[in-house]
């Protein structure tokens, strides 16, 4: 039950020198737990997503109100030593400060630890490569990281062209992992009183996330390659075409192997020595994947998905994204909000996914419009 608490990050004010996508993320989730996120932006134009569209929702694109809510707009121009004063002072009473410029641009602009930093900041910057190596000046964005990073190496079909992922996977892992850095920073500070740097490159944020596809190049010294929608390390676990469309179907395991077999009326194969083991079926997937595909194809995905879902075997249609986000589930789940826009007037958006039971984020804030918020930062207004 939702008690009277007050908001996880209430009393955390968040200075967001950061623009596109891992940064806005990072700081929106924070403004969902209650932090105060002022967002600075540049004159001409604010944050880069607000011209990314069609389509737009008043003057900005949806891809800026996608990750820009509970935040508070201000307009800086870090080219004016005037401006870059006005910086240093809101970051003087900042608990966070987060940025995506490279390193030198952010000396350039007032923006580094040494003319932001004091003992209590948290100071996290973000970049394509990370602070220190070989490419740490390299300029970069989500798509080059995933190439650069492996990830559209193993993305696609296996006759196909490598390919990226359908959203921006890679600045999103990003952003989550630099809230789990903030807020262990922060955690770290109400112990000592002390803040500290946190660094992250979307090329290490990557490799952390490749997991099971990283070690297994690391146990077995081969690159792992495309494979569509199948998995390099589980069988069944794919996407099957059925009488009338597809299905998913991810056995993850010998006991749901043995469910699938008897609900496809093929019960001989759990005991087959090819398939009795997932060991056994990755060794001997293309006999067992060719043979699903003769059964499905003979009834529909509706069928299907009831007799597998029936025997506790995960199995499901592939939905686009407008029936996920219309589905009964996820409206019953609250996953859906409504906020009324200054500008764009009433719009949807995804809500946090963490449920909280005393804290829970919210929505405090619609996206702001560029410089909204001028005013009552610059007088320190809250």
């Amino acid at each position: 039950m939702v008690g009277a608490m007050a908001a996880a990050l209430e009393d955390i004010t968040v200075l967001d020198l950061s623009r596109v996508l891992a940064g806005p993320y990072a700081t929106m989730l924070l403004g969902d737990l209650g932090a105060d996120v002022i967002k600075v932006e540049r004159p001409d134009g604010g944050d880069d997503t607000r011209a990314w569209g069609p389509p737009f929702a008043g003057a900005d694109a949806a891809y800026f109100h996608a990750v820009n809510r509970n935040k508070r707009s201000v307009i800086l121009d870090l080219r004016t030593a005037g401006d870059r004063q006005q910086l240093r002072r809101l970051a003087a009473t900042a608990d966070v400060v987060v940025h995506n410029f490279q390193p030198e641009v952010a000396a350039r602009l007032g923006a580094d630890e040494a003319q932001l930093g004091h003992p209590r900041l948290v100071y996290c910057a973000i970049s394509s490569f990370g602070a220190g190596g070989e490419d740490s000046d390299r300029p970069g964005y989500d798509l080059l990281v995933q190439a650069m990073g492996g990830l559209m190496s193993i993305t696609g079909a296996p006759d196909g062209p490598p390919t990226k992922v359908g959203v921006a996977m890679v600045d999103v892992v990003t952003g989550l992992f630099a809230v789990q850095g903030i807020l262990a920073a922060l955690r770290v500070r109400d112990r000592t009183g002390r803040g500290q740097r946190v660094d992250l490159s979307l090329q290490d944020c990557l490799a952390s996330a490749l997991v099971n596809q990283a070690q297994n190049y690391l146990v077995q010294g081969e690159p792992p390659s495309r494979m569509g929608n199948a998995h390099p390390n589980l069988v069944p676990y794919e996407a099957f075409p059925a009488a009338d469309g597809w299905l998913v179907v991810a056995a993850g395991n010998d006991a749901m192997f043995r469910r699938l077999a008897a609900a496809v009326g093929r019960e001989a194969w759990a005991d087959d020595s090819r398939f009795a083991t997932n060991a056994a079926r990755v060794t001997h997937r293309e006999p067992l994947v060719a043979a699903l595909r003769d059964v499905f194809a003979r009834e529909g995905v509706e069928t299907w998905v009831a007799k597998l879902t029936d025997a506790g075997v995960p199995a499901g249609p592939i939905r686009d994204v407008g029936a996920l986000l219309d589905s009964a589930h996820l409206r019953s789940r609250g996953m859906i909000v409504e906020v009324d826009h200054p500008d764009a007037g009433p719009m949807s958006l995804v809500r946090n996914p963490v449920f909280l039971s005393a804290t829970p984020p919210r929505v405090r804030r619609p996206p702001p419009r560029l410089g909204e918020h001028d005013d009552e930062v610059k007088s320190g207004s809250r």
